[in-house]
């Protein structure tokens, strides 16, 4: 039988493509469930975010969130699912250094 166990990850998204969700190791399934944004950039400006999936070999999927405008002061909660198999990772960036904080909730099946 599998085990499900909930996961958290927090961070600061950077001005260049970084790992928010490491790949997935083999056996494992992980299912984000939620996702959070929040504008900290202490200009008050707008700041725009990218996250996506890249696949198991480096080839990209569509954008989860491309090119969004935080406002500044704002959080952004996205609700869904998305499934990761062996080998995938979620990453992201923004417009802006330091400026967006975030936390993703998942599910890991192994």
């Amino acid at each position: 039988t599998m085990a499900d166990t909930l996961h958290s990850v927090q961070g600061v998204l950077g001005t260049s493509a970084g790992d928010i969700i490491d790949a997935v190791p083999s056996s494992t399934t992980e299912t984000v469930i939620g996702i959070l944004v929040s504008n900290v950039n202490s200009s008050s400006q707008d700041v725009t975010i990218d996250i996506e999936v890249v696949k198991s070999g480096g080839s990209t999927t569509p954008h989860l969130l491309n090119d969004v405008t935080v406002p500044a002061g704002t959080t952004l909660v996205w609700e869904t699912k998305v499934v990761l198999t062996t080998g995938d990772k979620i990453q992201g960036l923004c417009s802006a250094a330091s400026s967006i904080d975030f936390t993703i909730n998942y599910l890991k099946q192994t």
